[in-house]
């Protein structure tokens, strides 16, 4: 099974209505719906905006619903001035960048025993650049596709010098409220995952009407690298959960 989150409504709905055989449940107050996409058995869940819900979510789909492997897709900020948006980072790394623990000497986003970068799976982040190319090459319009870091926190960042400061510091492509929580948990598990998003603003001082504005853009995006990822996440994959091996 593959476990697929997004954190608002507008994230799942297009998956959701391709969904067939399904079956819901909810647990801690989120909606859980199972069911046969294009062939693939998933679990798709909405968690709600912030790292809280997603680590919430995200145990709480790994202990109930046993996934193999995971993917956490929706919309995000921009950080690079010529970022469009629909433009789609999937990430190659993901950093929790508001624990500040540089009291203690350490450096932002790291903690005691674990590395502030957080690597995703590379077999998924393959798959999901081949979607990509699947769904867009030879488009007109399409969107651009960027590998590399995505930096969560429990902000809308649309204040130019916490950009900067983002990008510096992380070598960050883009800004959301979740994927790091979403990857640590994941990580903890030892299931592999990957976090794709879909540019819905620049993370500038008009961020917030960009959103709003590019919203159903980035989501339809999303939606179509998603709908041609899905199918394919779990081939070649030895139907092993990892948790169980030697």
């Amino acid at each position: 099974m593959l476990g697929v989150i997004g954190a608002m409504s507008e994230e799942v709905q297009l998956l959701l209505g391709e969904l067939t055989d399904t079956t819901e449940s909810t647990h801690a107050g989120i909606i859980v719906t199972q069911g046969n996409y294009k062939g693939a058995k998933i679990a798709l869940a909405q968690s709600g905006i912030g790292k809280v819900n997603a680590t919430i979510c995200t145990q709480m789909l790994i202990d109930l619903f046993k996934p193999q492997k995971m993917v956490f897709s929706g919309v995000a900020g921009g950080l690079l001035p010529n970022m469009q948006a629909g433009d789609i980072i999937v990430a190659s790394h993901v950093v929790e960048y508001d624990m500040d623990l540089t009291a203690f000497g350490r450096r932002h986003g790291e903690t005691p025993g674990r590395d502030r970068l957080i690597e995703c799976e590379p077999d998924l982040v393959g798959k999901a650049t081949t979607a990509f190319d699947q769904a867009f090459e030879g488009v007109e319009g399409a969107p651009n596709l960027m590998l590399g870091t995505i930096a969560s926190g429990d902000t809308f960042v649309q204040d130019k010098e916490k950009l900067r400061w983002l990008q510096r510091e992380f070598a960050a492509l883009a800004t959301e409220m979740e994927g790091a929580a979403f990857g640590h948990t994941c990580h903890l598990n030892d299931v592999p995952f990957v976090v794709i998003r879909a540019l819905s603003d620049s993370s500038s001082d008009s961020a917030s009407e960009d959103f709003e504005a590019n919203l159903h853009r980035a989501c339809q995006n999303s939606f179509q690298l998603m709908d041609l990822m899905i199918p394919s996440a779990l081939s070649g994959w030895d139907q092993v959960d990892r948790r169980n091996r030697d």
